[in-house]
């Protein structure tokens, strides 16, 4: 509690101030980096920062101790009823503390090149105005000042020409340029103003003595409620349940954060538990896509399932025994019976750094065991049209005796065999009839629509051997 009567939190109580439920915060090392997000989160070369509206209630040491390159600094619209732990700010040049509770301007003696101060809509009245002034004296650099809306610039009228004369280093006051003809008339006044000012600090000082204490908590704010540091600690108070309670209310809409990695610990630990004691049972719990292949490494039985490329491998446990083999992914289990008895202590496993996919590899204790699980219908088609596209096929009549590479748009193989009793002069004449006939037709598709047609063709005259044409 302070001497005045009102009741403030105290920054060197030993819990000072622990962050409630209810919202008043703290100004600490988190919030500040949070705070620094355009500076890459790096506090020690910050130069400015923004903690407006915050509803911080005090500077906290560890402010001047890291952010010492600080330029700017905001700290307006919270509830902060002094200025202190700027110490260590030698390069502070503008602060900015409107609409806060302070009541006496303190602090900033270090402050050796500040040259704006913000304290828009605070508690500064009569009674510290003069130390206040004492206080701002020695900053050379400072030329602009805002004090509207304090006790003492709404109350007194002599407020402006008293601070114009205490600080002729000034040239700005509430957004007004000071001239010289103001700070001669003020300077002219000045005794006569320290003197009023000091019988009103009197005056309100015993006013403050006899005012009863009052703490924050038990104040009704409302409309007709004045507005005083108690009044806005219990508004800011109120504000905060309403934003805590919001937040929580986001919070229990979210979804609710898994923990992957601990889940899938607690569901291996109980399978193999399980298993232990003998409850084995095939299941697919998690719906995943397998199959079997013991064709394509002789003497193996090939587990191929289709994992997700993007599932880490760290949510994949295998155990592989004699008659199955059981996985948990992601907590999920797949429990598989094998078709014949395998060699766990030989099996390996690996994944597809393509697809993703779990390839086990599995030996047979007893390689002559009878195939069950043979390659599908359609596989071997695949692979059958595959090797053809690839001139792979069995060397034959007709076929090629080498590897050929056939493009897939080219035509296929004309593997057919001629008749055996044909001869090879009746393929000869079959052959040139072809080819006369693909002339012909290639000559008639060269000739144009409109071109007049051929001359007729003339008759040799016949010889005298040869018989006379047969009468009409």
């Amino acid at each position: 509690m302070a001497s005045d009567g009102i009741w403030v939190p105290d920054p060197d109580a030993e819990d000072k101030y622990p962050p409630p439920k209810k919202g008043m915060n703290r100004m600490t090392l988190k919030l500040i980096r949070k705070r620094a997000e355009h500076n890459e989160g790096i506090i020690s070369t910050l130069e400015e920062l923004t903690l407006h509206q915050e509803e911080l209630v005090a500077i906290e040491p560890c402010l001047g101790t890291t952010c010492r390159k600080l330029k700017i600094l905001y700290l307006q619209n919270n509830i902060i009823s002094k200025i202190q732990h700027l110490h260590h700010l030698k390069d502070l040049e503008y602060l900015n503390m409107a609409l806060n509770n302070v009541s006496k301007i303190e602090g900033l003696d270090k402050c050796e090149f500040l040259n704006k101060l913000d304290l828009t809509v605070n508690f500064v009245d009569v009674d510290e105005l003069e130390s206040s002034m004492d206080h701002l004296a020695d900053r050379e650099h400072l030329k602009d000042l805002y004090m509207m809306g304090n006790p003492c610039e709404a109350n007194w009228p002599g407020f402006k020409n008293y601070v114009i004369a205490r600080l002729p280093q000034l040239q700005f006051l509430d957004g007004e340029a000071i001239t010289r003809s103001m700070q001669i008339i003020a300077k002219q006044q000045l005794p006569k103003l320290a003197v009023e000012l000091r019988s009103l600090a009197q005056e309100k000082r015993d006013e403050k003595a006899q005012k009863e204490f009052v703490d924050y908590r038990d104040i009704d704010t409302d409309e007709k409620a004045p507005y005083t540091p108690e009044v806005r600690l219990k508004m800011y108070e109120e504000l905060a349940e309403e934003k805590a309670e919001k937040e929580n209310r986001e919070l229990r809409r979210q979804p609710r954060e898994r923990d992957h990695a601990g889940e899938q610990r607690k569901k291996v630990e109980r399978v193999r538990q399980r298993e232990e004691e003998g409850k084995i049972l095939q299941c697919n719990e998690g719906k995943w896509e397998f199959h079997f292949d013991e064709e394509s490494v002789k003497g193996s039985i090939i587990l191929d399932l289709h994992v997700s490329r993007h599932l880490d491998s760290s949510l994949i446990d295998l155990d592989i025994h004699p008659a199955y083999v059981s996985v948990v992914i992601k907590s999920k289990v797949l429990r598989l019976k094998l078709p014949s008895e395998v060699n766990a202590s030989l099996s390996t496993a690996k994944r597809s750094k393509v697809t993703g996919h779990l390839l086990i590899e599995m030996p047979k204790i007893n390689e002559n065991a009878p195939t069950l699980f043979g390659k599908s219908k359609a596989r071997a088609e695949k692979e059958e049209r595959l090797q053809r596209l690839n001139g792979e096929r069995k060397p034959g009549l007709g076929a090629p005796t080498k590897k050929q590479s056939v493009g897939v748009h080219a035509k296929p193989l004309d593997n057919r065999r001629p008749a055996l009793s044909a001869s090879m002069a009746d393929l000869m004449v079959k052959d040139s009839s072809s080819r006369r006939k693909k002339d012909g037709m290639a000559a008639v598709s060269t000739r144009r629509v409109d071109d007049p047609p051929p001359p007729p063709a003339v008759v040799a005259a016949a010889d005298d051997d040869d018989e006379p044409p047969p009468p009409c």
